[in-house]
């Protein structure tokens, strides 16, 4: 048997070499074997939470017999203003339940998501939510949001009005950044299923990877 060589001896200590620095944490390998067990554990997480997370929850897109895709979206954000369209297109087909989770980045984005909230208690949120989504005018810089109500056709009044400042309301953003929080929810829009995790503007190529298609 052929022994090896100082040749075969210094390939063996170069591959060895490289294999070490790609796999250490800061290596390329690594950190992407890394960021691959980051990504196990948060679908873990989903499949753990997924139940809980989805009950009771009205700020739906759809009916309730669909497969559930959680949307953490801000209405001021360009990317999920761009899937509005896609995302309820899933909704109307009744291939998806779409359940929304506020992550307002901004202090107007706050104002739309608690009109969002509050129009749920009339069931008319998915009008709401297209209202948000697609007009503009709601973004300027002072905004009555009972008048952006009634051209949303949400019944908008007293109800509403006490709804837009009360605690509960508060508390249920609070809710949704936490539930951003623990499912490492870094962007918007983020969507998520229990077979996979998808961040940006959402295609018809990505409602298959979510449903597990």
């Amino acid at each position: 048997m052929k022994r090896p060589g100082i040749q075969d001896i210094g390939l063996g200590v170069c591959f060895l070499l490289l294999a070490i620095i790609a796999f250490r944490p800061a290596g390329v390998l690594g950190s992407r074997l890394r960021a691959w067990n980051a990504e196990r554990q948060v679908l873990a997480r989903h499949r753990a939470e997924w139940e809980e997370a989805a009950s009771g929850r009205r700020s739906t897109l759809g009916s309730g017999g669909a497969p559930v895709i959680f949307e953490f979206s801000d209405y001021q954000c360009p990317f999920c203003r761009a899937s509005h369209q896609t995302v309820s297109g899933w909704a109307t087909a009744g291939r998806a339940t779409v359940v929304l989770v506020h992550v307002p980045l901004s202090d107007r984005s706050r104002e739309a998501a608690r009109a969002a909230i509050c129009a749920e208690a009339g069931g008319a949120f998915a009008r709401m939510h297209d209202f948000l989504m697609t007009n503009e005018d709601w973004q300027a810089a002072e905004v009555d949001w009972e008048a952006a109500a009634e051209a949303a056709g949400v019944p908008a009044g007293t109800r509403f009005a006490r709804c837009l400042e009360s605690s509960a309301t508060d508390e249920r953003l609070a809710r949704d950044s936490a539930l951003a929080v623990r499912w490492l929810v870094t962007g918007t829009p983020t969507f998520a299923s229990d077979h996979a995790r998808i961040v940006g503007q959402a295609s018809q190529a990505d409602l298959e990877n979510l449903l597990g298609r």
